[in-house]
């Protein structure tokens, strides 16, 4: 099950946002049983993060670290802003 629906969307009509907005989504692999995710939810493969052509299986830990990387990714480029520090070598 595909979160994004990456293939409903138009690649054309979102390059303005990037080059790879249309391509990021997760597809939840549906094979992993209730029993195995209760028993220990991060070990797992609970499926594939997509970026551009390139698919990653990812536990839920892995999954949480992407999210927790992103976060962080954004929260510094916005303090950069913030302190004048865009754009200076």
């Amino acid at each position: 099950m595909s979160v994004n629906s990456r293939f409903a969307i138009d690649q054309k009509k979102v390059r303005k946002f990037g080059q790879f907005y249309g391509t990021i989504d997760f597809d939840s692999n549906e094979k992993v049983s209730a029993g195995v995710f209760a028993d220990n939810p991060s070990k797992p493969v609970i499926g594939n993060f997509i970026i551009g052509n390139h698919q990653y299986g990812v536990t839920m830990d892995e999954l949480e670290y992407i999210e927790q990387t992103c976060r962080n990714a954004r929260e510094t480029i916005l303090k950069r802003y913030r302190f004048g520090m865009m754009g200076k070598a």
